[in-house]
Parts: C-alpha cells; structure tokens; sequence
C-alpha cells in the first residue's frame, strides 16, 4: 500500500501539471454548468483525461465526479477509485489558489488511503488508514504522525458554502477563530495543525469527502457522520454525504455540541 501512495501521489501532480497548464489560460473563463448547476471547466476535464487514463490500467474500477456510474453497475463493488479531478472549481474561477485533486481508494465502503493536492500551492497531502501521512510542500516532506501537542480550537469555515449551522456551532462551544478555506484543502490543513476541527453542515458529495477521509484516519484525526457520530459510507445510491464533523486529535466530537 505504501507504494500505491506514492504512485497516486505521483498522478496527482500531473493532474495538476495539466490543470495549472489552463490556469492562467483565457480558456478557462468558458464555464458549463452541470444538471446540479456546480461549475465545470476545462480544467476538470483535462484533470479527469489524466486520471482517468492512467486509473484504467488498474484492478480497480473508477468512479469520478465527472464520471458517474449507476448505482445498478457499481452497487457490488468492494474496491474502486473515488475521484474529484478538481475539487473547489469555484476557487478555481477566483484564482485563489485554494483549489485541490482528491484521489481516494475505498474499500467496503470506507476509503483506505488517499491524497489531496493543490497545485498552485504545491501543497501534497498523503495517507493510508493505519499506515503512515505526510506533507509534500515543494521539495521538502514532513510526517503527519502523532504525538502532536495542540490545545487550539481553530475552527474551518466553507470559503463559498458557509453556512449558519457553522456558526452556530462555533458559538455553542464558546470558540471565537473561524478561518475560511477552499475546497478538500481544510482536510490537510487539519491534518497538518493549522485547524482543530471542521464541521460541514452543508451538501457535499462522495468524492469530495474520501481523500480527505483517509488522510484525517492516518494523521490520527476523526471525520463522523451527523448526527449519530458514526463513520460516513461510500458508494451509497446518493452518492451524497450527510453533515458531518472531523476534529484534530486533542478535540472528542463527542464532547461537542451541536445545532
């Protein structure tokens, strides 16, 4: 497993070569919009292309956001690859560099290793449940690994789907700092340290949620279901997440309160 991190790390990045080639391009302002009218740009696609190319010379089936399969054909299946080829195409649209590649593997319902890259940023987030995590910024690389010594309560805002759940949150449990963050992004950042918990209150899909999933159980961080703090499951018919909280080690999300 340690080496298919390091090869999905490695499609990430040039996802993001092929994404970062049409950020600065004209081209990209040429926005479609889906049946869900979310945004979709040449960028996702040429993202997409990458991954999808490469993913098809594996064991495993595919499952992308902007590749959705039936519920009838995938309803079997016990491993696949769980894909947002650009995840935050708003943040995309603002050029605020937020914006991230989320590459998941799921097993029985629950992911079991992923990656989170930003490109612009050149930010590589890595992990495998019960395995190792770790931060790619440029050439250096650091571990996500406990013990980490934090006492903060650093709370992650949606850049572009806040809500007022969220804020209530914040408030119910006497926190003041919200930090606004784009896309997967908040889910490396978390694992990192720079926030101490994220509760989404708010619609989010499958394939915005695994990568990040993963990476949290490696670095020792928690993500549960709302309400009922139960693990999320993938390839549901929906393929939509309930609400949910993810919390840095130092915090109980069954210690917190909740709208």
């Amino acid at each position: 497993m340690a080496e298919l991190l390091q090869e999905m790390s490695g499609l990430a990045r040039e996802a993001g070569r092929a994404i970062l080639e049409i950020y600065g391009d004209p081209q990209c302002w040429r926005v479609q919009h889906k049946t869900d009218d979310t945004p979709l740009t040449a960028a996702d696609l040429a993202a997409h292309a990458v991954i999808a190319a490469a993913l098809a010379q594996s064991d495993w089936p595919l499952l992308s956001e902007e590749a959705v399969v039936p519920y009838e054909e995938r309803r079997d299946w016990r491993r696949f690859w769980l894909v947002d080829p650009l995840d935050g195409t708003r943040d995309f649209l603002d050029r605020n560099d937020e914006f991230t590649i989320n590459i998941a593997l799921v097993e029985d319902g629950r992911p079991v290793a992923g990656v989170l890259y930003a490109p612009a940023l050149d930010e590589l987030y890595a992990g495998r449940v019960g395995g190792e995590a770790w931060l790619e910024v440029g050439s250096g690389r650091r571990d996500l690994a406990l013990p980490r010594v934090r006492t903060g309560h650093v709370c992650a805002a949606s850049r572009h789907h806040d809500s007022e759940l969220s804020a209530r949150f914040v408030e119910m449990n006497g926190w003041r700092e919200r930090r606004s963050v784009g896309s997967a992004l908040k889910f490396g950042r978390l694992a990192a340290g720079d926030l101490d918990v994220y509760p989404r209150f708010g619609l989010t899909s499958e394939w915005d949620t695994a990568a990040g999933e993963a990476l949290l159980l490696a670095s020792g961080c928690a993500m549960l279901a709302l309400p009922g703090l139960v693990p999320l499951r993938y390839n549901t018919p929906s393929l939509r997440n309930p609400h949910f909280i993810a919390t840095a080690p130092h915090i109980d999300p069954f210690s917190l309160e909740y709208p």
